[in-house]
């Protein structure tokens, strides 16, 4: 019995770790962002936008629409919570128009 639930809490203690694990680890997008912007911190959830062909916008918490210039594929996924350290790109211009656009420094999952 013992050896039993010895074995029960080693798998719970590796599924608890996996759970996470997921939510912490950063995403540094390829290319690396720039050095130009201004730094901004997001907070927001991931959204298919059908407009232009579509594409993946971020709502953010605060109530503004940000254009990812560098999503990831693996972000790419309608209504995924992330936060997000970027640099807000007033020098660049889009056809989305949805908001202002915003190159990712780093992302992760929450």
């Amino acid at each position: 019995m013992c050896r039993s639930l010895r074995g029960l809490m080693l798998l719970a203690g590796v599924v608890l770790a996996g759970c996470g694990r997921s939510s912490e680890e950063w995403v540094m997008p390829t290319p690396a962002a720039e050095s130009g912007g201004t730094e901004i911190q997001i907070v927001g959830t991931i959204r298919r936008i059908e407009l232009e062909g579509g594409f993946f916008a971020i709502r953010g918490d605060d109530g503004i629409t940000y254009d990812p210039m560098n999503l990831p594929a693996a972000f790419e996924k309608d209504g995924l919570a992330i936060e997000a350290e970027a640099r807000r790109r007033d020098d660049v211009a889009g056809i989305h128009m949805v908001g202002p656009i915003v190159e990712l420094v780093r992302i992760r999952s929450r």
